[in-house]
């Protein structure tokens, strides 16, 4: 006869061997009919940096990026993400300085182990941040930077984890002094610059070169500086050379003041022909009256008919109640790029894979027009010369 505690001990036998069976198949990739697999669980995120100024002497520009770049996401994980892996944006501050970048770029880098990175907004910052993910053999996609050195040959050397999105300054800015001499029948210039910032500094030096190349002499050269208040000694000099123009290579925060102080001392009118700082409508609420007297070399038309554009605009209208502007619409841009290089890619997540993806970009559609890379990693795309006409950017025809 079995006693009672006879069948006690052979019930904890019998569980304790359903135990360790339990465990063998667990260590032999088995699993539990019970228990759920973990591969019918959801994708883990797909981290990307984007590294913008939303304090600083570019704040103007880095929230237009962060709604540009979050619009892109909520429609790619709309559409099934990355594979059915859902974008995940880590947003951080470069607060508009090369140390802070740096700092940004390896916290996205060691500590949030994002898959990519977009930015920094401005040129100086990518001249410090860049070099850490290309040390990391990580793909950055630079949304606004449009000084010289930034893919190609690069300031630091080897560069080719770096992409570009914007169109640069030595595309733009000749582009945009050949339509203004051709209409307006240039002959005497002045520059103006932002000598403090990268991106002006090299602005001036392409200036320079396309006033040469265009036959435009240039009567005198004006430095000045991102905390500069009062413009008027600086026009006052540029007026006392009679010029045909003014060439102004600056960020918003300066063009703006440099189109007030020549709106106010030639009230009969003198075109100002700006860098890529000029391209924002804050910009021209900022001048005022004085806006239409710019003219500048951008990235995007707003107007566009094309599809993909008028698309964007009203899905970026109807989550934003305004309209986007060209900084919106790069960082928009570039993060539709980075995910179809991730989905063509075959692994979102394998660095080496994704830059070879990056780098077949081809006619990709985008509100930019047709997207592609060059084998420098530059933007292949239209050039805009636009003016402004009751307080909207329009073509300069």
């Amino acid at each position: 006869m079995i006693t009672l505690r006879g069948r006690l001990a052979m019930r904890t036998r019998l569980f304790a061997g359903i135990a360790a069976v339990s465990v063998v198949l667990a260590a032999c990739g088995g699993t539990p009919a019970t228990q759920p697999s973990a591969s019918t669980g959801p994708k883990a995120d797909i981290k990307v940096g984007l590294a913008i100024s939303l304090t600083g002497a570019a704040n103007i520009y880095g929230p237009a990026q962060q709604n540009g770049a979050r619009l892109a996401m909520d429609q790619i994980n709309a559409s099934g993400g990355i594979d059915g892996a859902k974008i995940a944006l880590v947003i951080e501050d470069d607060g508009s300085a090369r140390d802070q970048g740096i700092t940004v770029f390896r916290k996205l880098i060691n500590e949030d182990k994002v898959a990519a990175i977009l930015g920094p907004t401005l040129s100086g910052v990518a001249a410090g941040a860049h070099p850490v993910a290309q040390q990391a053999g990580l793909p950055v996609i630079a949304i606004s930077n449009t000084g010289v050195g930034i893919v190609g040959k690069c300031d630091y050397g080897t560069c080719d984890w770096i992409f570009r999105a914007s169109l640069g300054e030595e595309t733009a800015l000749p582009a945009a002094l050949k339509a203004a001499k051709d209409k307006l029948n240039l002959k005497k210039v002045v520059l103006m610059f932002e000598s403090d910032q990268k991106f002006a500094s090299d602005g001036a030096d392409i200036f320079k070169k396309a006033a040469a190349d265009n036959g435009i002499t240039i009567a005198r050269t004006i430095p000045y500086k991102t905390a500069d208040v009062d413009f008027s000694a600086f026009v006052t000099q540029a007026k006392g050379e009679s010029p045909d123009a003014i060439l102004a290579s600056g960020l918003a925060g300066t063009a703006s003041k440099v189109l007030i102080e020549v709106g106010k001392q030639f009230p009969q009118g003198l075109r100002v022909v700006g860098s890529n700082g000029f391209n924002s409508p804050a910009v021209i609420t900022a001048a005022g009256a004085a806006a239409p007297n710019m003219i500048v070399g951008t990235a995007w038309n707003k107007a566009s008919t094309d599809k993909t554009n008028v698309d964007f605009v009203k899905a970026f209208k109807d989550k934003y109640g305004a309209d986007p502007d060209q900084f919106a619409t790069q960082a928009y841009t570039a993060m539709n790029v980075l995910a179809d290089a991730m989905k063509r890619s075959g692994n979102a997540t394998d660095k080496a894979a994704l830059k070879k993806a990056l780098e077949a970009t081809k006619d990709f559609a985008t509100p930019l027009g047709a997207f592609s890379f060059t084998p420098e990693h530059d933007v292949k795309q239209p050039v805009f010369v636009m003016t402004v006409k009751d307080g909207q950017f329009v073509p300069f025809n």
